[in-house]
């Protein structure tokens, strides 16, 4: 067993005592926020991350103001929210997403999704976009295709994360409305900046007709520089933002890459 497995199994625990299960319904005529738009812009996107905890164990905290959080996220220029709802390992709370959701900004659900209970929380919450990841797909057999029909039957759009050129390959033959580049290998936590290189190098000419991101491993504006130049449309980043000794500047940091 690796640690993706781990993260599985946690997430079949989540499911199966009800984290999920809440009193409000899934609406599909709310009003949502497209990150694909924002993506599509003719300025480079940064996603920050709400995670109160790292599985790599860089950091960990149980006291946050989420609200207060967001909108300092929000002032220093950030172009969406990602929030970990994950409560065990990450520490998330689902009641972050609508909190997040009252910037204005769009937000991402960001979870192991493993099933349509998990979708339909995350339609309840308001969320905009919802993360899928094909090599959770893959090892759980499921039917990637239907899970993004399902969150767009809220009206929500999805980013589908992708490791390496094959499950580039598999991303693409979806409806998947976002394709992330994950740097970091979900079965070792290491990171390795040259994986969006090279998918986007593989990629090359292609008409991909939807935005790319990467995420993770992202620390610095030289980092930001590296990945922009690589041809993305944006970033994802958590651990670089809740390390800084000033989450604001950090932001404004990564901003700064000719926006």
């Amino acid at each position: 067993m690796d640690i993706l497995d781990k993260f599985i199994e946690q997430a079949k625990e989540n499911v199966k005592r009800g984290y999920y299960d809440l009193s409000r319904e899934a609406m599909p005529n709310i009003k949502r926020n497209s990150l694909k738009q924002k993506l599509l812009s003719p300025y480079f996107t940064l996603i920050a991350e709400i995670k109160h905890a790292s599985p790599a164990g860089e950091y960990s905290f149980d006291d946050v103001d989420v609200r207060k959080l967001a909108f300092k996220f929000k002032e220093a220029g950030a172009d969406a929210i990602s929030v970990v709802v994950e409560p065990k390992i990450f520490k998330g709370r689902l009641d972050n997403v609508a909190i997040a959701k009252k910037t204005g900004l769009p937000v991402l659900f960001k979870d192991f999704i493993i099933g349509e209970t998990q979708i339909k929380s995350a339609a309840a919450l308001g969320a905009d976009c919802i993360l899928l990841i094909v090599k959770v797909g893959e090892r759980l057999n499921l039917d990637i295709g239907k899970l993004i029909r399902r969150a767009h039957s809220y009206g929500m759009e999805v980013l589908l994360e992708c490791y390496d050129k094959e499950e580039v390959k598999k991303a693409l033959t979806t409806e998947a409305d976002i394709i992330g580049i994950n740097n970091r290998d979900l079965k070792t936590l290491k990171v390795n900046l040259n994986q969006t290189r090279e998918i986007m190098e593989y990629l090359g000419t292609q008409s991909l007709n939807r935005p790319v991101i990467s995420e993770s491993g992202i620390k610095s504006n030289k980092d930001a520089e590296f990945i922009r130049a690589q041809g993305v449309n944006g970033i994802l980043v958590g651990t670089a933002i809740w390390t800084a000794n000033d989450q604001y500047a950090k932001i404004k940091e990564l901003k700064l890459i000719g926006n």
